[in-house]
């Protein structure tokens, strides 16, 4: 390690503890227990699936029967998932998921309404209530980007339906920042016809930058898994050199849990360099860990292929900092605009740092 890196690494350790002591002097009695909550939350795996697979397959569908059932089989995560729910909350999930096949209309909304209790702080209900928590967070001082919960779509009705409800976030005067990924606007993309997914895709979502640019929303293209990187890329690209949308700026994420992360970034320069020469805007490259490891590693033992991402967590955090310092480079960033994305304290300060170092 460098004198200069350690002395960085130094400074931001410090800026993080900084970071942490002014966050918990302030705090009130009900933040903390948000905080502490939503840290338990995140630092306990079996209770982050807990709470990922209730958001999106008992609190999502519209068939109260289908929500039973899978109720029903979120019994093996309740144990685990001490540290995010207390005595009486694992006592009702299971009691909940034992009944909730017999009375699905009794106990489903019973849980939603408790989930909403939980999780209210972190998850918006994308109906009328969302106007008073969008008008809430700005009152504070924030910017939000929406992002739809859901994974990838299963058929043309409900991309298309997706695709409805992100324009109609997009078109509202309250919204000026919104993700989207490949996955929830078409069905059954295929892996072996990454050209012809490509166009289908670029066929939804041109309408969708259309409708953004002019109502002066960005766009912020998301993927779910290594599968989608090539296919997102060249999306983006397409759209992004469209004449029409040229004016544009508009963000993509790039996964550090992926080795090909490096390459996509040089790339993504690549293509920012040749719309800024043709009189473009810039492009933003949003940096984040991943979250989808767990999938990727099931997928993996499935087809009895080499896993894709990075297979522990210091291998990640290697190259989430090698892919920050590749891309805080003055050549880079007049073209491309850097967001940095981490629940880590200590990266967001090293790259606040390392952005500042540099001018």
């Amino acid at each position: 390690m460098s004198t200069s890196t350690r002395t960085l690494t130094e400074s931001a350790l410090d800026l993080a503890d900084r970071w942490v002591e002014a966050t918990t002097a302030g705090e009130t009695p009900q933040e903390k227990r948000t905080t502490g909550r939503l840290a338990a939350l995140v630092s306990d795996p079996d209770g982050l699936a807990l709470a990922v697979r209730f958001v999106d397959r008992v609190a999502r569908p519209e068939d109260v029967h289908v929500a039973a059932r899978e109720l029903a089989g979120l019994t093996r995560y309740t144990g685990a998932a001490g540290s995010f729910l207390g005595p009486l909350d694992r006592a009702l999930l299971t009691l909940g998921a034992a009944f909730a096949p017999a009375l699905p209309r009794l106990v489903v909304p019973a849980a939603r309404i408790r989930l909403r209790q939980l999780v209210g702080h972190l998850v918006a209900d994308a109906g009328a209530g969302l106007g008073a928590h969008i008008a809430k967070a700005r009152a504070e001082g924030f910017r939000l980007n929406l992002n739809l919960l859901g994974e990838a779509v299963l058929g043309e009705t409900e991309a298309g339906s997706r695709l409805a409800r992100v324009r109609a976030l997009v078109e509202r005067p309250d919204v000026d920042y919104v993700s989207i990924k490949v996955s929830a606007v078409a069905s059954q993309l295929s892996t072996w016809d990454t050209a012809g997914s490509r166009e289908r895709v670029v066929a939804r979502l041109r309408p969708l930058y259309v409708a953004a640019a002019h109502h002066g929303t960005f766009l912020n293209l998301d993927m779910e898994e290594y599968r989608d990187l090539a296919l997102t890329v060249q999306v983006f690209e397409q759209l992004l050199m469209d004449p029409e949308l040229l004016h544009v700026e508009a963000g993509i994420v790039l996964q550090a849990y992926l080795p090909d992360a490096v390459a996509a970034l040089d790339e993504l320069t690549e293509i920012a360099a040749r719309r800024r020469a043709a009189g473009g805007a810039r492009i933003k490259v949003r940096l984040v860990k991943g979250a989808n490891l767990a999938m990727e590693k099931v997928e993996a033992e499935l087809h009895g292929w080499e896993q894709a991402p990075y297979r522990t967590k210091p291998e990640v955090d290697a190259n989430f900092v090698r892919l920050v310092d590749r891309a805080l480079r003055p050549e880079r960033t007049s073209d491309v605009r850097v967001g940095v994305a981490s629940h880590n304290l200590f990266h967001v300060a090293y790259a606040h740092l390392l952005a500042a170092e540099r001018g």
